[in-house]
């Protein structure tokens, strides 16, 4: 299954992929139980489960058109979005650095949500924009300390992230979390595909295209750290809740490492694409008005 948050931004409700013409509105399915993906991912299984049934015996109010229909991020009110530096050799290369003994953790505000789409606004007083595609790892159950041979268990279902980051910041702070939070800079989506339809998470290709211009070009078989390690190492201390995002890092080919540097500008547009998941395509802007960020969605 494919789950969405389709509708206004700040307004999506959500839904899932019903073929390529519709999309069933799980507010409507569910008589407004579900007025959120999370809320859906919270039921863990049981709500999988009832879209599933949904889908097999629908009624025909349930339904909405695909065309036209914008797809916001599929998680508007995760807890934590959990990000990781340094996953890719590749990426270690092109700066000249260690590999890191461990995981690097870091993490992005859900005020840095957008969908695919919508416009990354380009942070003021900052120069160097970039892009970074990665596979992103949804949560479905709640968890602690998770084995690493039943990490899988744990596991909703898998979708794309952009995360879009503003070198000035994260380089002057030497802390990440500035530098990967401005609104607009989480891309995520364009879809939740559920864990069951996706044979092997470590084998799938992901590409960056800036303007056309191919700069990313790898495989999650490249990850140092894999996913069981990974949901094992995040889980440790810090208790993962249904709707948790996990960005698994980025492989080497981002604007800042190039010689010379070549990051985002105004007007560019960047496309983002893990196989077997889809692609986020977002254009970079302005940002002409102060307007506070619509996300998180309100609890549901």
């Amino acid at each position: 299954m494919k789950l969405v948050s389709y509708g206004p931004m700040g307004r999506e409700r959500p839904g899932v992929i019903a073929d390529d013409d519709l999309i069933l509105d799980v507010g409507r399915a569910s008589k407004n139980r579900f007025t959120t993906i999370r809320a859906l991912l919270d039921e863990g299984p049981d709500g999988l489960g009832m879209v599933a049934n949904w889908l097999a015996s629908p009624e025909d109010d349930w339904f909405v058109p695909r065309a036209g229909a914008r797809l916001g991020p599929p998680l508007t009110n995760p807890t934590k979005i959990i990000g990781l530096g340094l996953n890719y050799k590749s990426h270690t290369d092109e700066q000249s650095v260690k590999i890191p003994k461990r995981p690097l953790l870091f993490s992005k505000s859900n005020t840095s949500l957008i969908g695919d789409g919508d416009p990354i606004w380009h942070p003021v007083d900052e120069e160097n924009l970039d892009y970074e595609v990665e596979l992103g790892v949804v949560i479905g159950t709640r968890c602690l300390r998770i084995d690493a041979e039943k990490w899988l268990d744990y596991v909703a279902g898998y979708t794309v992230v952009n995360d879009v980051s503003a070198r000035d910041a994260q380089f002057q702070d030497r802390k990440w979390f500035r530098g990967k939070s401005p609104d607009s800079c989480c891309p995520l989506g364009p879809w939740i595909v559920t864990a069951d339809e996706i044979e092997n998470p470590h084998d799938l290709r992901l590409t960056s295209h800036l303007n056309g211009e191919k700069r990313q070009d790898a495989t999650t078989a490249d990850l140092m750290f894999d996913l069981p390690a990974i949901m094992a190492f995040v889980s440790r201390n810090v208790t993962l809740l249904p709707g948790d995002v996990i960005a698994t890092g980025t492989p080497g080919g981002v604007g800042i490492f190039m010689d010379p540097v070549a990051c985002m500008k105004v007007g560019d547009e960047i496309v983002v694409e893990v196989e077997q998941i889809g692609r986020l395509t977002n254009k970079v802007d302005k940002r002409d008005e102060i307007v506070a960020s619509v996300y998180p969605h309100p609890l549901g």
